[in-house]
């Protein structure tokens, strides 16, 4: 509820008397639907099964362009359906993030026209990674479903002229 009063004088606050939302607003809008947990489907790897899993947390700086997040597996032991009673949290890494210029994509994921860039920045203290920036997009469908770039070669986001073009059906993140 708190959400939806903030986003509510957000908007009464940002829109006045135009008819085209403002750029400012687009981009608090985009900012606030990432900033939440997000799961792919249920992943089964052998006997066991984990939930990718990806929280966003956005600073609320100047048109909410960065934040900090976790990525991590919820591993389920000896058990292949993602429901056992006492998961573990593995392979827990962190971030810091930015977003950068609407891009256009070709609307052949769920027919999504446009995306966001998103630069982010490994921050797991004591990981080989450590530093590691990675440039890709991502879009919000519905508010409820996250893609990302297809980082398939050549477009696979290890720098900024890498940054992949077009959205991937291949990993789907739902809150």
């Amino acid at each position: 509820m708190k959400k939806i009063l903030a986003i509510g004088t957000i908007i009464a606050a940002l829109s006045g008397c135009s008819e085209e939302p403002s750029e400012e607003f687009e981009r608090i809008v985009i900012s606030t639907l990432l900033s939440n947990t997000w799961r792919a489907e249920c992943v089964i790897d052998g006997e066991n099964s984990y939930l990718p899993t990806l929280v966003f947390v956005t600073d609320g700086v100047t048109l909410f362009n960065s934040g900090t997040g976790t990525s991590s597996n919820i591993y389920h032991t000896a058990n292949t359906t993602c429901t056992s009673i006492d998961p573990e949290v593995l392979d827990l890494s962190t971030f810091s993030y930015t977003l950068g210029a609407d891009v256009i994509v070709d609307g052949s994921i769920e027919g999504i026209t446009a995306a966001v860039e998103i630069d982010t920045v490994d921050t797991t203290e004591g990981s080989v990674d450590l530093g590691v920036e990675v440039f890709n997009i991502f879009a919000i469908k519905d508010r409820f479903t996250l893609y990302f770039g297809n980082k398939d070669e050549p477009t696979n986001g290890s720098t900024a002229d890498l940054r992949p073009t077009q959205l991937s059906d291949s990993f789907i993140f739902t809150r």
